[in-house]
């Protein structure tokens, strides 16, 4: 990966719990970086049924410079558009010099 392929901007987004005063949790997203360089490779796309209904589903690979606080529960906001990150984000060189994320669209969203 070279830094001039990283023309996209992202935002991270992580999970927060909090209380929704019946008793249970809920869960939002609060941003931990914005603006943040990217290269985006899409990777497939397909359809699957969510609750009964068929759903269009896209993967793809992002690539980020070195960050050691991402998880695979963390969400990437693209445009507007919100993925999940869908496996752990790995280290492909072992140098901690870029973070690869693999993402899917928020239409299939985690749950636990």
């Amino acid at each position: 990966m070279r830094t001039g392929k990283l023309r996209d901007r992202v935002i991270l987004r992580r999970p927060v719990k909090a209380k929704d005063g019946k008793g249970g949790w809920s869960t939002s997203f609060e941003e931990v970086a914005v603006d943040l360089p990217a290269c985006i490779e899409t990777l497939d796309g397909r359809e699957a049924v969510m609750e009964h209904v068929l759903e269009g589903v896209s993967s793809c690979r992002i690539w980020i410079r070195w960050r050691g606080d991402v998880a695979a529960n963390w969400q990437v906001r693209l445009g507007g558009v919100d993925l999940n990150i869908s496996a752990p984000p790995a280290n492909p060189d072992r140098r901690r010099r870029w973070l690869m994320l693999t993402a899917t669209t928020a239409a299939v969203l985690k749950t636990g």
